[in-house]
């Protein structure tokens, strides 16, 4: 089989690295560079622990409208709700006990593989920035604090793994730079990668497997027949290094959709509706940050982590759905810099500097959507994965190959079923 994988991202390479393994043979588009978009600057978490569902229980109208501030770490642009209502009306239905508890299973069943595969990835040679340092969760409130604790102790330690409370001197010295007096958990099987590592071991790895990966080539467009998709339409991007002059066309036996937050515009021409949106995320990468951390850290007062890399500290937050757009907004780098100041403020002290904004796919219920197009036999999607890609790529890549060449797969996909959204 030939499978076209669009999008060049943690979710496409995992796609098409397990379609590879299992013996179809891959081309790969992406209009930018590979590993370029959300890929790029996140926080590179691989923490089965906290994959939940974006909307959880207590929304309500009133948070609804102090999202609209824009220093919340959540915010709805106002020019940006009427194209979002809609969205946002579904997004509040799934709000609720019984939507999260599913949520939450879901996810913690898609994860059950995530360490593994990680594992064979090394193994394979991919030599990526990897630790397995533990994550730890920090917070100023026992109750919450509880909560969560609760929550990992239901999912049970098989799948989380152990899980150790630190009341405020643990917590001092875990984290001797870490200010605000906090409690906290640390879960130990926990671990992070440098995304932008990951993507490039993984594209040079199918590179060197034979697979094409053509960058600069934006998909605009499909060729049919009957039910069945015969070929992608690209035309160079502005941003690649493609040179064709007029549209290439890309044929296949099957197709993979897994452009992140732009996959419904690219759903689009095939008359399939996917409500995923763009839920702007930011970052701030330090270069030698005159800081000590030893393992990535969530203070949970200020919705923000903190990652430890080699040579550099990113620190990562904040949520902002303005629509499909790559627009830096500083007010947003302001409120990362006066959580980071408050409470590690180290991280923001280096010799060298880089801001980052990447755009998030997020689905109503805030669970990915992997597996095939409705009425469209050879056309599949991967995209919606919110702040958990580069924890659930591998797994996604893996179960996504296995139902596309076997027909089944040995993770339970049902609760991701694109037709849900339809």
């Amino acid at each position: 089989m030939r499978v076209a994988v669009i999008g060049g991202g943690v979710i496409g390479l995992c796609a098409a690295h397990y379609l590879e393994r299992r013996g179809a043979e891959v081309v790969l588009l992406e209009r930018d560079a590979v590993g370029g978009g959300c890929s790029k600057g996140n926080g590179g978490w691989v923490c089965p622990s906290i994959s939940r569902p974006l909307p959880a229980p207590g929304l309500t109208l009133t948070s609804l409208r102090w999202m609209l501030r824009s220093d919340s770490p959540l915010y709805i642009k106002p020019s940006a709700m009427p194209r979002l209502m809609g969205w946002l009306w579904a997004f509040r239905r799934h709000c609720n006990a019984e939507s999260y508890r599913a949520g939450v299973t879901a996810l913690a069943a898609l994860n059950a593989a995530t360490d593994r595969l990680y594992r064979g990835l090394a193994e394979e040679g991919m030599a990526f920035e990897r630790a397995e340092s533990g994550t730890i969760l920090a917070y100023d409130d026992e109750r919450e604090l509880g909560q969560t604790q609760a929550l990992l102790a239901r999912l049970g330690e098989e799948r989380v793994g152990p899980v150790e409370v630190l009341d405020r001197d643990a917590l001092a010295e875990a984290e001797p730079d870490l200010r605000g007096g906090l409690i906290g958990l640390r879960v130990r099987d926990d671990a992070h990668v440098r995304p932008e590592s990951l993507c490039a071991e993984l594209a040079a790895s199918l590179e060197a497997r034979g697979v094409e990966i053509r960058t600069g080539e934006r998909v605009v467009g499909f060729t049919r027949k009957g039910d069945r998709v015969r070929a992608a339409i690209a035309w160079a991007a502005r941003s690649g290094s493609a040179a064709h002059g007029r549209p290439a066309r890309i044929g296949a036996d099957a197709f993979v959709l897994a452009a992140g937050a732009e996959t419904s515009v690219l759903a689009e021409p095939l008359g399939a509706k996917l409500p995923v949106q763009a839920g702007k995320g930011y970052s701030i990468t330090v270069g030698n940050a005159r800081v000590r951390l030893s393992q990535p850290l969530h203070v949970t007062p200020a919705r923000i982590g903190f990652t430890p890399f080699r040579g550099a500290v990113r620190t990562i937050g904040t949520m902002e759905f303005s629509g499909i757009n790559l627009r830096l907004d500083r007010r947003r780098i302001a409120i990362l810099e006066r959580a980071a100041r408050r409470y590690l403020p180290g991280a923001l002290e280096g010799t060298e500097r880089a801001d980052w904004v990447g755009m998030r796919p997020v689905t109503p219920d805030g669970l990915p959507a992997v597996g095939r197009l409705p009425d469209l036999p050879n056309v599949y999607v991967a995209t919606g994965h919110q702040m958990l890609g580069v924890t659930l790529a591998p797994s996604t890549g893996h179960a996504l190959a296995q139902l596309m060449l076997e027909g089944r797969s040995d993770i339970e996909l049902a609760p991701f079923d694109p037709a849900r959204l339809a």
